[in-house]
């Protein structure tokens, strides 16, 4: 997957009633569970791994990095109390601040606690989004923590509108993260 941004989308009216009955689909999803493979590259780091994401609710998610070729996994969990990230060789950290410690431990800087909507193709209310000819969401452009980050929603999946491969980009730390997601489960 290119790490490029694509050019000459096209867009339509964001009140296209397509666009908004798909919209509270996903807005009613709370629940649900992703595995595919997700590309991380920044000046620092670089790695590309496959990947499970169970989310319950913004205190309550799982993010679970593994290789099938050296079978080593890095479990990211948050709970009310914190963050925890632990490996399959029984070494675990925990944090309150859980942007810190995926700073300290993965080197990865990416606000997790947004991802839960981005996997989702749900742009934030009052986002700056644009939705594509297929009447899903095409990009956005979202502000967290005095940076930018960039989404273009490149495909998705046939048999449910759920989006399958995403392009983030932070130009400000010069980081991206493909993303392509083989299963939903919701």
């Amino acid at each position: 997957m290119d790490a490029e941004r694509p050019t000459n989308m096209q867009y339509i009216d964001k009140n296209d009633a397509t666009w908004q009955q798909h919209l509270h689909k996903i807005q009613q999803i709370q629940s649900y569970r992703v595995q595919g493979q997700i590309g991380y590259i920044s000046p620092k780091e670089r790695f590309s791994s496959r990947f499970e994401w169970q989310y319950q609710n913004p205190q309550s998610y799982t993010l679970k990095l593994y290789s099938l070729i050296s079978k080593s996994i890095l479990l990211i969990q948050m709970n009310q109390r914190g963050m925890t990230i632990s490996d399959n060789n029984g070494n675990q950290q925990s944090a309150a601040n859980a942007k810190l410690l995926l700073q300290e431990i993965i080197g990865m800087d990416v606000p997790l606690e947004h991802l839960t909507y981005w996997l989702k193709g749900q742009p934030a209310q009052n986002s700056d989004y644009q939705v594509g000819t297929n009447h899903l969401l095409g990009a956005f452009t979202y502000h967290v923590n005095g940076s930018q980050w960039t989404a273009d929603y490149l495909s998705y999946h046939p048999q449910n509108s759920m989006p399958e491969n995403i392009l983030l980009k932070n130009d400000n730390t010069k980081q991206t993260l493909k993303i392509r997601v083989d299963e939903w489960t919701y």
